[in-house]
């Protein structure tokens, strides 16, 4: 007697992707900064709870496929005009999005036509800043390897690789 296998692909709880998009992907898979985490942490945080509003339910009732295009660009008018971010700040939170939408679009096949549509949301250009200048456009940004940045966790990395003074 043979036992046949249901042909319908399975799809991952959402609270389950993100939970893995943290702890598996970023973390051991891809090893990035605790800095970078924290900033896709509240960028992900962030949409969750404007996507919850708009959609009327929990983020752990929610889909991937709920993750749509227009949600997405309604996310970033929002981060812009309520939340007064900059272009840079929009475009990183996007980035965030954009990280984890392939990342859930490769365990979770069904919603595979939705991501690739909100995948295609583009970056925002934004006011281009001239070589060694600061924001303001005004004195020269303080160089990366400075004394002021080798403090024992944030400079550990640079001066391993340019001692600071050099």
């Amino acid at each position: 007697r043979s036992v046949m296998r249901d042909p319908t692909p399975k799809t991952v709880p959402f609270p389950a992707l993100v939970q893995r998009f943290f702890t598996e992907y970023l973390v051991m898979q891809r090893a990035v900064s605790p800095r970078t985490v924290a900033c896709y942490r509240d960028a992900i945080t962030l949409f969750l709870g404007f996507a919850s509003t708009r959609l009327g339910r929990a983020p752990t009732a929610m889909r991937l496929a709920d993750l749509t295009p227009e949600l997405i660009v309604a996310f970033l008018a929002h981060l812009e005009q309520e939340r007064h971010n900059s272009v840079r700040s929009r475009n990183l939170r996007l980035t965030a999005l954009r990280a984890f939408l392939k990342f859930a679009g490769r365990r979770d096949v069904t919603a595979l036509q939705t991501v690739e549509r909100a995948l295609a949301v583009p970056m925002k250009p934004g006011v281009a800043r001239a070589p060694g200048r600061g924001a303001q456009g005004g004195a020269p940004a303080a160089s990366k390897h400075s004394k002021k940045e080798s403090s024992p966790v944030t400079g550990l990395r640079s001066n391993a690789l340019i001692p600071p003074g050099k």
